[in-house]
């Protein structure tokens, strides 16, 4: 906010301060942040990919999908706006899609293991719970400290029957988050 007011026409500073918001979930506010943003600096996407997160948290999945392709026709070869169209489109429900849009965010970004963990959650809620598995399992042997992903692993594990290696996966998540021990 102190550089707005000594860079009121910065778009960068707009768009930061939106990001601050989103994370504090103070979504309209952000929205209006990005908003100036995309006054100040139309032909850039961040402000765009931006708000589309935002839009996101408050359900308006057209809206930031709108926002993604936006970006995608500033940067076709943006893998965070095919990730986070991915999102929106599985949000949806719109699961294959979605896929369509995770896997391309892999081929463009190939260490992009959040990408990589959508296409394999994807996969999972359409029904490929093998191929899934293997992804999950890949996914967690290369990035063991990746929480959400040892999560999620964890549940497909506990699903499949194989109850002692999901509670060692268990085990492994919480000590990475503590979160994870929270029930509410």
């Amino acid at each position: 906010t102190e550089l707005i007011g000594t860079f009121p026409n910065n778009p960068a500073v707009w768009s930061n301060r939106g990001n601050i918001r989103v994370a504090q979930h103070k979504l309209d506010e952000a929205i209006a942040d990005f908003e100036r943003a995309i006054e100040l600096a139309p032909k850039q996407p961040d402000p765009y990919l931006n708000r589309g997160v935002a839009l996101e948290g408050q359900g308006k999945y057209e809206d930031a999908l709108n926002d993604y392709n936006r970006v995608l026709a500033l940067n076709p070869e943006d893998p965070m706006a095919y990730n986070n169209r991915g999102n929106a489109r599985a949000g949806q429900q719109r699961w294959l899609e979605a896929l369509t849009d995770y896997q391309k965010a892999t081929e463009l970004s190939p260490n992009f293991a959040i990408a990589r963990a959508n296409a394999a959650l994807v996969s999972y809620q359409i029904g490929n719970k093998q191929e899934a598995m293997q992804s999950l399992r890949n996914l967690v042997r290369k990035y063991p400290m990746f929480a959400d992903m040892r999560a999620a692993f964890t549940a497909v594990l506990w699903e499949g029957g194989q109850q002692g290696e999901a509670e060692n996966n268990w085990v492994a998540t919480v000590g990475i988050d503590s979160r994870y021990q929270d029930l509410n």
